[in-house]
């Protein structure tokens, strides 16, 4: 059974632009425009050289039979016919050549290897023996109507055989050929079966590793996260995990605490390879609230691709200390009311007992309702003790501590971006506040300077007493604003135009929110910008002790 010259493309419209993209008819036109290119050469050095060749009728036939077919294969549709149809070309071929070599010497018929060429490769063996008739039909035809001469006949001999040879030779490769190549299918078939399953484990997978809410997420040795769950995208308020810039969210060591200094972060640690469990840590989200956690790391088995990884799992347990906080609050409450009527009822006891009127007996039970009141009282004084709050952060802050931190936090992401970031900060710069405030209002004024400065540019940070105040600046070499856009980027939601176009992430109230936590610290906030050349942002609040007015 005969095979198409070579597999067809897939289905497609009919149209002028699919017969030009198969690979069928670019295979026709390949073979049959490489005979045609030869017979034309052939008869350009004829008509050079033998120009009475063309006295012949049967070699001018043979040439314009060849070139015709030839320019017929560039018009027939052969996407819309069938391999037996297209079998016919070679066929016309093999006829045309043997008008071209009629009569002569038969060097010509040299040409024949094209179309026998042709058929081996993409006809399976019945068909090449059809070619090989034809080609002995018309060979014995021409010794019929010439005149046979030893030679000849040994010529003529020597080009059948060279040609069954060929042919054979051929034929015996393209059937290999074909034959791996639909091994090579079966493999194939094979090889996208398995990963379409294995894409949808992969995608049952991640559906089972983001529907927990617990967060999760995969650090490897260089800090970097692999991958990260959605619950915990959420509580980072992350959206790209290979974002360089530190989380928006920010760790601290207690409610209202401390931020986490750069090497005690979660990340860092997991990155280090510690395993701990249930570490509490709370976090401050970018909407403002705070979460209680609990987070423990554990070993992961090492791939090729995540060498040494460590799971980060993150316990959201915010509404367990909520309802622990509310039940110790409910009970100092009802201690507390307690207390007040028992302290009535001791009283009036031992106003009883201290008369002399009373009889033996009710004395002795006045005295078991005295030891009962004064037991009670003892166990509400103790639960009213351990229920007692903590006592509210000290007031005093060294902004100096407050700013080394930011920038300590800052650094990483001010390297990955080639930025160089220059502190200048006094010692002990006391202030009276909140120290997470303060914290905030800096780290969105650090946060800035690093989003819009391009690579290689420049950040100071200087912090100093000046004239009784602590005087905070942020400088940078970024992209700027523009002077239309300085006096509104404390509206809400307001983004200057050079943030936008710089395609850096934000919402408008970072310098909103800095401006109102510096007013709510009694302090001033003012901002500079230059377009293509700036930004400094300075800070002025009171400094606390003899210095300033902040004692």
């Amino acid at each position: 059974m005969a095979e198409p010259p070579i597999p067809d493309a897939p289905p497609r419209d009919h149209s002028a632009p699919s017969r030009w993209d198969n690979p069928r008819t670019r295979s026709i036109w390949q073979w049959q425009l490489v005979l045609g290119v030869a017979v034309a050469a052939i008869t350009v050095v004829v008509v050079l050289l033998t120009p009475q060749a063309f006295a012949r009728p049967v070699f001018t036939s043979g040439v314009v039979l060849i070139l015709l077919v030839s320019s017929l294969t560039l018009v027939v549709p052969w996407h819309r016919l069938s391999h037996a149809t297209v079998a016919l070309v070679p066929a016309i071929d093999i006829a045309a050549i043997g008008l071209l070599a009629s009569g002569s010497d038969g060097l010509l018929t040299i040409l024949w290897i094209f179309p026998i060429a042709w058929i081996s490769t993409y006809y399976t063996l019945p068909w090449l023996i059809a070619a090989l008739s034809e080609v002995a039909v018309i060979l014995m035809v021409d010794v019929l109507l010439t005149s046979l001469t030893p030679s000849r006949a040994v010529h003529l001999m020597v080009v059948l055989l060279a040609l069954v040879f060929i042919g054979v030779t051929i034929t015996t490769g393209s059937r290999r050929t074909r034959a791996f190549s639909r091994l090579l299918e079966r493999q194939f078939s094979q090889l996208e079966r398995t990963l379409r399953r294995v894409e949808t484990q992969e995608k049952r997978a991640l559906a089972l590793f983001n529907s927990v809410d617990t967060g999760l997420a995969r650090v490897d040795r260089r800090g970097v996260i692999r991958a990260a769950n959605d619950a915990y995208r959420r509580l980072y308020s992350i959206d790209d995990v290979s974002h360089a810039h530190p989380a928006a969210a920010v760790e601290y060591d207690a409610y209202r605490g401390e931020p986490l200094a750069p090497h005690d972060t979660m990340i860092t640690r997991a990155a280090r390879g510690e395993i701990f469990t249930d570490h509490r840590i709370w976090l401050f989200d970018t909407s403002g609230q705070w979460h209680a956690l609990d987070v423990s790391t554990s070993e992961v088995g090492s791939t090729p691709d995540e060498p040494d990884v460590t799971l980060l799992t993150v316990r959201d347990t915010t509404a367990a200390v909520k309802a622990q906080e509310e039940k110790k609050t409910m009970t100092s409450i009802v201690s507390h009311e307690l207390r007040n009527p028992l302290t009535a009822i001791v009283g009036h006891v031992d106003l009883l007992l201290d008369r002399d009127d009373l009889p033996p007996d009710a004395m002795e039970r006045l005295e078991v309702v005295e030891n009962a009141g004064q037991r009670m009282q003892r166990l509400i004084a103790s639960v009213l003790e351990t229920n007692k709050p903590a006592a509210p952060p000290a007031n005093i802050v060294d902004l100096q501590r407050v700013a080394a931190a930011s920038v300590d936090a800052f650094r990483p992401a001010a390297q990955t971006a080639q930025l160089t970031v220059e502190a200048a900060l006094d010692g002990e710069l006391l202030v009276t506040g909140d120290a997470f405030r303060l914290r905030q209002a800096v780290d969105n004024i650090l946060g800035n300077a690093v989003k819009y400065t391009p690579r290689g540019g420049h950040i100071r940070v200087d912090a100093r007493h000046v004239d009784g105040q602590i005087r905070f600046a942020v400088s940078d070499t970024g992209i700027g604003i523009a002077a239309a856009d300085v006096d509104r980027v404390f509206e809400p939601y307001f983004r200057a135009q050079t943030a936008r176009d710089s395609g850096v992430p934000g919402t408008g109230l970072g310098m909103v929110i800095t401006r109102e936590i510096v007013q709510q610290h009694g302090g001033r906030l003012a901002l500079t910008s230059a377009l293509g050349r700036g930004t400094t942002v300075v800070v002025h609040l009171a400094a606390h002790g003899p210095e300033g007015t902040g004692e």
